[in-house]
Order: C-alpha cells, then sequence, then structure tokens
C-alpha cells in the first residue's frame, strides 16, 4: 500500500471525517482529500501529525504491512467516539509501557491469579474473590482509600482517565506488551472512579475465564452484575462496614442519611453504593432499597459532596519514568515533550541531569 492509501485506511479506522482531522490538525480537508487520492504527498512534518491524530506510529506509513493491528479493548457502555479514544488509550499504554523498557523496570507483582478449578458465576463467588483480593493486595479496612495507588505502583496496572462523556463508561484492556490497563472517565467523582476502578479489576481478573483474550470482548449482562457485586465487595469490607454503622447507630437501631454519608466518606464510595451494600448484608426487600435510595438521592441534591481535584491525563508513575529516562538520555527532549503532552520550551526544565541521585543500599 503507498501512503495515500494508508491514509484512508487510518482514517476509516479511527471513525475520523476529514473535517474531523483537519481541526486536529490545523490542514485543509482539500489538502487531506488530495493526499488521501493520492494527487499530493504531505509532507513528513504533515503526515508526522497526521499520525499523532490517528494514534499510530510515523512508521505505520512506510511499512510494508497493510492493516492495523487492533488490541481488544473491554468497555461498559461505550462512549459515541469509541474508536478515537480507544485508540487514544492503547497509544497511551504502549508508550506507559515503552517508558518501563527504557527504565528497565517491571512491576513488583502480577495480580492474584484464579485458582485453576475457581470459577466466578455467582454472587457468593464473586464476594469470596473480592474478600480474597482485598487480603491478598492487603488494601486493609478502607480499600478504596489506597486502591489505585496499589495497583498502579504495586501491580504495574495501567491507569488513564480521558473525557469519556456523560454516560457511566469505563474500560480496560489485557495486552502480550503493555500488560493490563484501566480506563476511567474523568468526568466522575472520585468515590464513583474508586467503583469502577474495582469493577474493571474484577474483568481483568476473569479476563481469561470469560475468553475475552480470544476477541470475545463484549461482557454480557451476567459478567457485568458479577463485576458489581465483587466491586461493592471488595470497597465495603463485611465487618469495616457493619463496625462503622453501629458505632453511629443509636438505642433505637436507627441512623440518619447524614450519618451514612459520612460512613461512605470513610470509604471512599457514594451513599448509593453503601446502600446497596446495606440491602445485602440486612437482608432489605428490594422496594425498601431502592425508597431509600431514592431519599438518599435527594440528599445528595441538597448536600452535593465536595469533590477532590480532577486527575491528570498521565498517571504519577508515567511521569516519573518519562522524567528519569529522559535525564538519563534514552530520549530526545521533542520525544520526552510529545509523552508529556509539553512544549519544548517546557520540557527545558526537566533537563537537569543531576537531581536524580544514587544512594548506596545496605547488602541483603
Amino acid at each position: 500500500m503507498n501512503i495515500s492509501e494508508k491514509l484512508k485506511l487510518a482514517r476509516k479506522h479511527s471513525g475520523l471525517t476529514l473535517r474531523q482531522v483537519s481541526d486536529r490538525v490545523g490542514i485543509d480537508d482539500s489538502c487531506l482529500s488530495s493526499y488521501e487520492n493520492g494527487h499530493t504527498q504531505p509532507r513528513l512534518s504533515q503526515l508526522s501529525k497526521i499520525a499523532m491524530v490517528y494514534h499510530l506510529p510515523l512508521s505505520f506509513f512506510f511499512e510494508e504491512s497493510n492493516s492495523i493491528t487492533t488490541q481488544a479493548v473491554l468497555w461498559r457502555n461505550k462512549p459515541e467516539n469509541e474508536k478515537e479514544i480507544q485508540a487514544e488509550f492503547l497509544q497511551l499504554c504502549c508508550q506507559y509501557k515503552q517508558l518501563e523498557l527504557w527504565a528497565n523496570e517491571r512491576p513488583n507483582r502480577p495480580l492474584p491469579d484464579l485458582d485453576e478449578h475457581e470459577n466466578v458465576l455467582e454472587y457468593k463467588e464473586a464476594s469470596i474473590l473480592s474478600n480474597r483480593v482485598r487480603d491478598v493486595m492487603g488494601l486493609g479496612k478502607y480499600p478504596g482509600k489506597s486502591l489505585q495507588v496499589t495497583l498502579e505502583e504495586v501491580y504495574g496496572i495501567k491507569v488513564f482517565h480521558l473525557d469519556l462523556g456523560d454516560l457511566g463508561t469505563a474500560a480496560c484492556a489485557k495486552s502480550p506488551f503493555f500488560g493490563n490497563a484501566i480506563l476511567l472517565n474523568v468526568r466522575c467523582s472520585q468515590w464513583r472512579r474508586n467503583h469502577d476502578l474495582a469493577h474493571e479489576l474484577f474483568h481483568l481478573l476473569t479476563w481469561e475465564r470469560y475468553q475475552h483474550q480470544s476477541g470475545i470482548c463484549e461482557p454480557d449482562q451476567q459478567e457485568e452484575k458479577l463485576a458489581t457485586c465483587f466491586a461493592g465487595n471488595l470497597l465495603l469490607p463485611y465487618e469495616s462496614v457493619l463496625e462503622s454503622i453501629y458505632k453511629l447507630t443509636d438505642k433505637e437501631k436507627k441512623i440518619t442519611l447524614s450519618q451514612l454519608d459520612s460512613v461512605a466518606r470513610q470509604f471512599d464510595v457514594s451513599l448509593e453504593s453503601l446502600l446497596w451494600r446495606m440491602h445485602f448484608l440486612f437482608y432489605w426487600k428490594e422496594e425498601q432499597t431502592r425508597g431509600y435510595i431514592e431519599e438518599a438521592k435527594e440528599y445528595v441534591r441538597q448536600t452535593q459532596r465536595i469533590d477532590s481535584p480532577r486527575p491528570s491525563l498521565y498517571p504519577e508513575r508515567y511521569r516519573a519514568l518519562a522524567i528519569r529516562v529522559f535525564r538519563k538520555g534514552e530520549i530526545s527532549m521533542r520525544r520526552f515533550a510529545q509523552l508529556m503532552g509539553i512544549s519544548r520550551k517546557e520540557a527545558e526544565q526537566y533537563m537537569d541531569r543531576d537531581v536524580d541521585h544514587e544512594i548506596p543500599t545496605p547488602a541483603a
């Protein structure tokens, strides 16, 4: 395939129109059309910009291969611009892995393996799995406080935040190259992101059991329900939740919504998530629970919980690796700026290679 044919293929794969590409690269759409039809050739600098929009390496346009290999991504509530977001997510994952290779750094531990004969097909099994994972990972009484840091720093899961619209959307991917990755919606509150993080962790843990490695990347309704059950149990441990609730319960065994909201904040989850957890702990009737949840929604509307600032696109560990390999001269300033999403002038601030001192450690 020549460059013009590859330009057509790349745009079709991205799901973008000529106008959308034009707006992103600053090249007139008539020029882009001319490139795709083979009437004119783009300059290398222009081709580089176009490659970035399609989240492809520049080398793609010069390789013999005439196909784009698509890594499977497991979506929950796909956004309208799914293809574009998915391409960006996978590119970020590959960049992250490349930084790990340059820095010669590997995750400390692999994710817990399921027992050879262990199935997760019922709610009870999902609950048992959540308890085991929480213990193995050492998440403690309030798992939501440490879950993301543990997954990123100890287990090497690549967690990115992109704008996924207003839907309750998240995704995950598992690759032989970059490992495990989770995509969260930057628009969501911290407590919603915690739930989504735990939800997607379930999919990564059970990836092979549900045969997603074979290209079956559409979770069915039961799998999603089990993932939700796993997330609720992981973030709201049985004994810790009961202890926190009973501390605030009055002599008549009653507790207010404001008190329950304080318990939800302890665990860094939503009030609604806590009520659903109580539904299963106290064997409430579903009609009763839904009534409580409607009251809780009205309470939340009147007393908006202060949220933490929006997370950065680039995880802290990703940034630290990029700075380290740049200062060691493993990558150019241009490449460093590209990886960090900053200008060359901003990249110059990171040039000091004497900052990262080596400190001797005692022999083991």
